[in-house]
């Protein structure tokens, strides 16, 4: 009997460690099933306060989405979808799900499920599983109908049947399996293809799926989630290393569209592993300073201040992804206001969004960008920065990208240059490319799209005729990272001191050398000073032989109001360049209508020039009239045959110079600012031995500016000595740039050295406080000149006060 007793006992043990482990089995074979929905974007113990927003903080949010619904309740389902309707329909369902499930009072449940069911079995899918398509919309399209329809599904769960969402699970599940296996960019380690806005649509897309729909094959789950796991932790470290500063080489247009599905992607990933706002934004730089990227590329103008964005690589002038919806994320998870000024200040009508569906009055209205996107993520609590209190000028290091505006007004003037990193993609190789407007005006300009991507297209050099990298190719052929690195080109900003009230002066210098494949070009670098809204651009080159070098500057004209300055189907051919007298022009980009530029060259040597027709290949005319090859405006080609040659150009508007004259120097590159009796306002020079009345300098460039005949500021790049009249302004041992500005009772000096430096300052009386950086240093003080010494390495900021 006990013998039987203990078989049994025996028998009841082993059926309670097989059902255990049965019920292991279970658990891990249906791991996304334990989470209930809603749980991709935001989770189920979330969705009484996204609700109840709707009543409070979201309530122009919320009328939004409800006119969504409404069109969406008068439209027919569409049988058969055209690649452009794929980028934004699903994204409307998803809005019509999202409001039902905050409001199942809401009319709309109806209309959902006709318009969803009719995607979600689209004939496209199959024919494209079955290799005779590339699909609904290509690899962007499927992407995000993928992410809308798995949203759908998550916050509509409770209303489909179990049978539906069998369905559902597997159509998902087959569509994102294919994705998957059809794209190989996905699969590839070229960080130029994971990093475009491409591969972060597909990451985002597959993420969707793995985390939303309840079936996924556990070997499915295994792969797509070492995959994912794989490419984040490749990516956020190249994010880090390579792009901490906010930037994309396919341009602001590319980048948004960029910066939308990486947050989808960081937002489902984010969900999914149950982390906490805030993660894993805080921890990747990238995302920290991508506001920014989009801030300084917007160019003022118009009573939106939106006067287009800045056309590096392939950008459009207006917007591909939302920023009402895409900055909300960033304001939310990074505290960040400027984030929350761009999703809520920045006055964007729809017709400014590069891919909007209709551009009639009555759809114009904000309102109608405020999408399902936005509804989620906005925090109405994170404050937006007043833009006022930016400053004026912004260095993206890793990029080379260098923006500087006068002011943050509608009237301001714009400047940008760039030389830095390239990958692939919409990049362009446009090393040194620089560009000038104003009061969203082009002046000189970036033709922008273009299918092949040239380097002629650019405000940048040819030699013997011939570009940079990747010139001629229709996705640029930069290279494989890490090799690449040795092409990319430089840029280094000497002093930028920022709009202080009474000047506003920067000095940078470029190096593009390295994005020339031609082996006779020893070296092309392009300095750019900047003096209270004045431009010089200097430009050296050399070769190991006599090599045909060629300068070039882009122009059109541009008709009258901000919405059509880029639209240049009409006036393309209009010539805005008028030639003067003594290599001077004048640019007219309104017919009269806004303040011409004018452009003198002040080289010491001689330069050809002429003024030609600017073509190119711009894709958005071929798709629009069928037209591909077309003139976009004038170019100024200034040519020399040499073996080492430099160039100097002015670029000033003509309200700023009335009543002045520019008068070259007689001996080296340097000019003089003269008003009408002649009296010296300014005196600038590159060349030590040039004949210069006011300046004596040793070191590579110099100047000195005067406001009624007394000097207020000077300046100089790698100078050792600094000399007005007989008064010696500075003596250093080392070389050091330098920028002063002197007042009655102040000075203020910002200094660049590389070394530590011995300095000997002349200063107007003696000094009472003097600190650099807010920290007092010590000084000694003899025959009006402060002597201390200068850590290098950095930028600093020497501040003086003196006996009143």
């Amino acid at each position: 009997m006990k013998e039987r007793l203990k078989i049994r006992l025996g028998d009841l043990v082993l059926v309670v460690l097989m059902i255990i482990l049965f019920a292991g089995t279970i658990r891990n074979s249906q791991a996304q099933n334990v989470k209930s929905h809603p749980r991709v974007f935001f989770q189920k113990d979330e969705l009484k306060e996204f609700a109840d927003m709707r009543l409070t903080t979201h309530e122009t949010e919320w009328e939004s989405l409800l006119l969504i619904c409404e069109k969406l309740n008068k439209m027919e389902p569409i049988e058969h979808p055209k690649s452009k309707l794929v980028f934004s329909f699903p994204e409307k369902l998803a809005a019509v799900a999202l409001v039902q499930l905050l409001d199942p009072k809401q009319k709309y449940q109806e209309t959902f499920e006709k318009h969803f069911w009719t995607i979600l079995k689209w004939k496209e899918w199959d024919k494209w599983i079955d290799g005779k398509g590339k699909g609904p919309g290509g690899d962007l399209g499927i992407a995000q109908a993928l992410i809308a329809l798995t949203a759908s599904y998550d916050w509509q769960y409770q209303n489909f049947t179990k049978k539906e969402r069998k369905y559902i699970n597997q159509r998902l599940v087959r569509i994102a399996h294919h994705f998957y296996e059809d794209y190989s960019r996905f699969h590839t380690n070229n960080f130029a293809i994971m990093n475009c806005n491409h591969g972060t649509n597909v990451y985002a897309a597959l993420s969707a799926v793995l985390y939303g729909v309840d079936d996924v094959p556990q070997e499915y789950q295994k792969e797509w989630t070492d995959c994912l796991e794989h490419k984040y932790e490749t990516l956020t470290s190249q994010m880090n290393s390579l792009m901490s500063d906010g930037f994309s080489d396919e341009g602001a247009t590319y980048f948004m569209f960029q910066l939308k599905t990486y947050v989808q992607w960081m937002e489902l990933r984010r969900n999914a592993l149950e982390k906490g706002y805030g993660e894993p934004y805080q921890s990747l730089d990238w995302f920290k300073n991508a506001s920014a990227y989009c801030m300084y590329s917007i160019l003022p103008g118009g009573k939106d201040n939106f006067g287009g964005l800045a056309r590096y690589a392939d950008a459009n002038p207006k917007f591909w992804g939302n920023p009402y919806s895409v900055f909300p994320a960033l304001a939310k998870n990074l505290k960040d206001p400027l984030a929350q000024w761009l999703s809520s200040k920045l006055e964007l009508k729809e017709v400014e969004l590069w891919r909007a569906e209709k551009k009639t009055e009555k759809d114009q209205d904000q309102k109608s960008n405020y999408d399902v996107w936005r509804y989620i993520w906005k925090d109405a609590s994170v404050p937006a920065v007043d833009v006022n209190t930016l400053p004026n000028w912004r260095f993206f290091e890793d990029a080379g990208m260098y923006v500087w505006r006068s002011s943050w007004k509608n009237d301001a003037s714009y400047f940008t240059i760039k030389s830095g990193q390239h990958y692939q993609g919409h990049g362009h190789p446009d090393d040194g490319q620089f560009m000038l407007h104003r009061a969203g005006v082009p002046y000189i300009i970036d033709m922008g799209y273009s299918n092949p991507k040239y380097t002629h297209e650019h405000n940048v050099l040819l030699v013997n005729g011939e570009g940079q990298v990747g010139d001629g190719d229709v996705w640029c052929e930069f290279g494989e990272y890490p090799g690449n690195k040795a092409i990319w080109g430089k840029t280094d900003v000497i002093i930028s001191t920022g709009n202080q009230g009474e000047y506003d002066y920067f000095n940078l210098v470029c190096d593009p050398s390295n994005m020339y494949p031609l082996k006779d070009l020893n070296f092309w670098h392009r300095e750019v000073l900047a003096c209270n809204g004045l431009f010089l651009i200097r430009d050296e080159m050399q070769a190991k032989k006599k090599v045909d070098f060629e300068l070039l500057l882009h122009s059109y004209a541009s008709r009258k109001g901000k919405k059509d300055a880029y639209e240049y189907t009409k006036d393309r051919e209009l010539n805005p360049f008028h030639s003067k007298e003594n290599k001077e022009w004048l640019i007219d980009p309104r017919k009269g209508k806004a303040p011409l530029l004018l452009v003198k060259d002040l080289s010491s040597s001689n330069w050809s020039d002429s003024v030609e027709e600017a073509w190119f290949y711009d894709n958005y005319l071929r798709k629009k009239d069928g037209i591909g090859h077309v003139q976009l405006g004038h170019v100024l080609k200034r040519r020399q045959k040499a073996k080492e040659a430099s160039s100097l150009l002015l670029l000033g508007f003509q309200d700023q110079l009335e009543g002045k004259r520019v008068v070259r120097l007689p001996e080296g590159e340097g000019l003089q600012i003269q008003n009408e009796k002649g009296d010296i306002l300014t005196e600038i020079s590159w060349s030590e031995k040039a004949s210069l009345s006011q300046l004596k300098f040793t070191g590579d460039m110099a100047g000195i500016r005067f406001d009624k005949q007394k000097a207020i500021e000077w300046f100089g790049r790698d100078i050792r000595k600094v000399s007005h009249g007989e008064n010696t302004l500075l003596v250093s041992d080392k070389q050091i740039s330098v920028h002063a500005f002197i007042k009655e009772e102040s000075m203020v000096i910002d200094f660049n050295s590389k070394e530590q430096v011995q300095l000997s300052l002349a200063v107007p009386s003696q000094p009472v406080h003097a600190e650099i950086n807010g920290r007092i240093i010590d000084y000694s003080f003899e025959n009006g000149a402060m002597k201390f010494h200068m850590e290098g390495g950095m930028e600093q900021k020497l501040e003086i006060k003196f006996v009143k």
